[in-house]
């Protein structure tokens, strides 16, 4: 049921949560005072050990609520995707809040421009600073170059502020590589399009991927600032390099490298363009 009750739901929200339920509940509360628009919300559960799956069975009856007994990583979004059935779908990190009017721009954004196949909007840290959201392709050495001890020299380094998109407009809505997963809006029939989830990325550049592929079938990356949302952003990996999440993540962002291995000549080209695009304008 949409939100208001009979009225039909236009977004598909997909949440992906793993034992972070506080998290969880302030994400659902900013749903539900801010959406704007009539919803389906799906909540996928990876295995949580910290009663996730009784609260929401005991307290958000309407959700439709997925519950996995282990942790399979950003594989678990397919288990959304095949529920979704609204014309868009929003990916909405546990840790992330929507703020007044960020998902009805972000809705209007894809309704007035139909070649725009995905939207991201401007992420902030829950101080209200910035968190760079819009990317470029990532370099090989990047997690070396995010993570102790090399962090503390390259952390500003131009290889990493060109990877984030550093020189770019805080206020200025373009055509990217890729936009952060912790918000990301899409039309369904593009996802539908792409294909499966790739299962081999446990998470970290799933983003990435999942933006190319999303290109790939026919519709435009966008980073749209006009909507903001917070997005709780810890960087586990970062902060314990040696942790097991920090290996899953260097695993995906390999493999991710390994994938794309034969067009980075072709990615790089698109880089390129999508800058001189933005310039030109």
């Amino acid at each position: 049921m949409g939100e208001g009750g009979s009225v039909e739901p236009v977004v598909s929200v997909l949440i992906l949560t793993h034992s972070v339920r506080h998290d969880l509940e302030r994400c659902l509360a900013s749903v539900r005072e801010h959406a704007g628009v009539p919803l389906q919300i799906v909540v996928v559960d990876n295995g949580s050990t910290d009663g996730t799956q009784e609260w929401l069975r005991a307290e958000h009856p309407e959700i439709e609520l997925v519950e996995l007994p282990v942790n399979i990583g950003t594989a678990a979004r397919q288990h959304g995707l095949d529920r979704a059935r609204c014309r868009y779908t929003l990916f909405l990190d546990s840790d992330a809040q929507l703020t007044e009017g960020a998902l009805p721009a972000l809705v209007a954004a894809l309704d007035e421009h139909p070649g725009w196949g995905l939207v991201g909007p401007k992420l902030v840290y829950g101080d209200g600073s910035p968190q760079p959201s819009a990317r470029r392709f990532p370099p090989l050495v990047l997690p070396f170059l995010r993570r102790p001890p090399l962090k503390r020299f390259f952390e500003d380094s131009s290889v990493v502020r060109r990877h984030l998109m550093s020189d770019i407009a805080a206020d200025r809505t373009r055509a990217v590589m890729y936009v952060l997963g912790a918000c990301q809006l899409f039309r369904t029939a593009l996802a539908r399009k792409a294909g499966r989830w790739d299962e081999r990325i446990f998470w970290g550049p799933d983003d990435a991927d999942w933006c190319i592929r999303i290109r790939d079938a026919g519709g435009e990356i966008v980073w749209y600032p006009e909507a903001t949302v917070i997005h709780s952003y810890r960087r586990q990996s970062s902060q314990t390099p040696f942790s097991r999440a920090a290996l899953h993540h260097l695993q995906g962002f390999y493999y991710f490298q390994w994938k794309y291995r034969k067009r980075k000549r072709e990615l790089a080209r698109l880089s390129r363009e999508l800058d001189r695009r933005a310039a030109s304008v």
